[in-house]
């Protein structure tokens, strides 16, 4: 499965618009660390929202279980974890390609 990471700041709804652009004829699924409320995807695009923590610390659990429930349901086959800061980038990556969480991504 396809995933990539993105990592928030201004002009973050431009950066996920032109990904979902980009995956248009894709199966996509967002995952949002709770930090942005206010981004909007389009009603075909599954959404889930975890805290507020770093997903890789604290928020491995909810990541786990977010990724877990979005990819059994939903079964996208792109999905775009956005972080409200870079600080463990290189670990969530790992942390995505690894396969720990249930689900070995491809990132891109």
């Amino acid at each position: 499965m396809r995933a990539s990471v993105l990592v928030g700041g201004s002009g973050v709804q431009q950066a996920l618009d032109a990904w979902l652009s980009a995956m248009s004829q894709l199966r996509r699924a967002v995952v949002v660390e709770g930090a942005f409320s206010t981004l909007e995807v389009p009603a075909d695009v599954s959404l889930t929202r975890l805290g507020s923590s770093c997903v890789c610390c604290l928020g491995q659990v909810p990541l786990r279980v977010g990724l877990t429930r979005m990819v059994r349901s939903v079964r996208p086959d792109a999905v775009l974890l956005v972080l409200s800061q870079a600080e463990h980038l290189e670990r969530v990556r790992a942390l995505l390609a690894d396969g720990s969480l249930g689900v070995r991504f491809v990132l891109e």
